[in-house]
């Protein structure tokens, strides 16, 4: 989403039958709601730990996330050029692969700044408003959910290159945040009755 375009246009832009913007750049604004949302708490928490900064940081990720979404749609054009290069044999495996790490790029820096967001919710968590529990808990499930869009993404990418020495690293990187990913599920909201 542009900064001029609506939230409907946005919408209509996603359901329409184009390839972006697609998954990337949904799983990108799932965390900017998330990150939003977690702002708007944090303004109504009175813990010495929200202070003013605080918040501003997170409008910066939201804008972070936001621009994130743009990145994945160029990130996917690149690749379906290079794939058409690959089916006109103009490049080589070595090329087709980079091609796939750079599509993966973006949702790897998605994945990265919801870790980064879902850290600085675990240190805050119990002392958020309590009158704002349910949206502390819609924060958790966002996070989860932009976790889960963007490994999707990052892994479709890698399965494809054809290198493992390539994907070692990125996989690496995933694996460092796994512990951030599990301690976020433990404050997750349990189904209401």
């Amino acid at each position: 989403m542009t900064g001029n375009q609506t939230v409907k246009e946005w919408l209509d832009a996603v359901a329409s039958r184009q390839p972006t913007p697609g998954g990337g750049s949904v799983a990108a604004h799932i965390g900017a709601n998330a990150t939003a949302l977690f702002a708007m708490v944090t303004r109504f928490s009175r813990d010495p730990c929200f202070g003013p900064t605080f918040a501003d940081a997170l409008d910066q990720h939201t804008a972070r996330f936001l621009a994130l979404g743009a990145d994945d749609a160029a990130g996917y054009q690149q690749l379906k050029h290079t794939l058409k290069q690959a089916k006109a044999q103009t490049i080589n495996q070595a090329e087709l692969d980079a091609g796939y790490l750079a599509a993966a790029d973006a949702p790897m820096r998605i994945f990265e700044l919801t870790a980064l967001v879902a850290r600085q919710l675990i240190a805050v968590y119990p002392n958020t408003n309590p009158n704002l529990a349910s949206d502390a808990q819609m924060v958790v499930l966002l996070l989860e959910a932009t976790f889960a869009s963007a490994l999707l993404n990052i892994r479709i990418n890698l399965a494809y290159c054809q290198n493992p020495a390539l994907t070692t690293a990125i996989e690496a990187k995933i694996q460092a945040h796994e512990p951030t990913r599990q301690t976020l599920k433990t404050l997750a909201p349990s189904e209401p009755t």
